[in-house]
């Protein structure tokens, strides 16, 4: 005799509408985030803690987990819920029972605008040689523009910018815009 184990129906998951409700109603229990830091960085519940699915083998994140909940609520959430079912079906097979899945994941709470945390994207740095292409480019567009709406001489800017572009490629020095750079403003 066959006998059949509806592994869906043993996975517990919670929707985002009811893991709101807990989250407010108990601050003490306990979201972890199984997506990859820079998903988690992009956007995640507030106050959910990351621990990557798979950067550590599924005991050693089973001891980490229970730490982190010590006899809390505990809930895993990822992108679109199917990361954290498969990670309740394996913690199913080794006794651990005592967690929910957050079914349609981050998807499901933005989709319903419920509050997302991110880290900001960092600020652009303007090194050496992103400063050279953009003045030469800029003397490129102001050669060019010049060149057809003033005098034609106006295009050896556009000339002497691809000097300046072939030079810096060829020798490694920033050329014009060291004179801009802020290492040589400091000196």
């Amino acid at each position: 005799m066959c006998r059949c184990v509806n592994v869906a129906a043993m996975i517990k998951t919670v929707s985002v509408q009811e893991l709101c409700e807990q989250l407010e109603t108990d601050p003490e229990s306990v979201l972890i985030d199984v997506r990859r830091p820079q998903e988690y960085e992009q956007g995640h519940v507030p106050k959910a803690c990351n621990i990557p699915l798979g950067s550590m083998p599924l005991n050693q994140m089973l001891a980490e987990w229970s730490r982190e909940a010590e006899g809390k609520p505990i809930y895993f959430i990822c992108q679109s819920g199917g990361r954290s079912q498969h990670l309740l079906n394996q913690l199913d097979q080794v006794g651990f029972h005592d967690a929910q899945s957050v079914a349609g994941g981050m998807v499901a709470w933005q989709a319903l605008g419920l509050p997302v945390d991110s880290k900001p994207p960092p600020a652009a740095e303007f090194t050496r040689e992103r400063l050279t292409m953009l003045v030469a480019g800029l003397l490129v567009m102001l050669g060019g523009a010049l060149g057809f709406m003033v005098h034609g001489g106006f295009f050896s800017i556009a000339v002497l910018a691809g000097g300046e572009l072939t030079f810096t490629g060829l020798t490694g020095w920033p050329g014009i815009a060291s004179l801009f750079s802020r290492n040589n403003r400091d000196r």
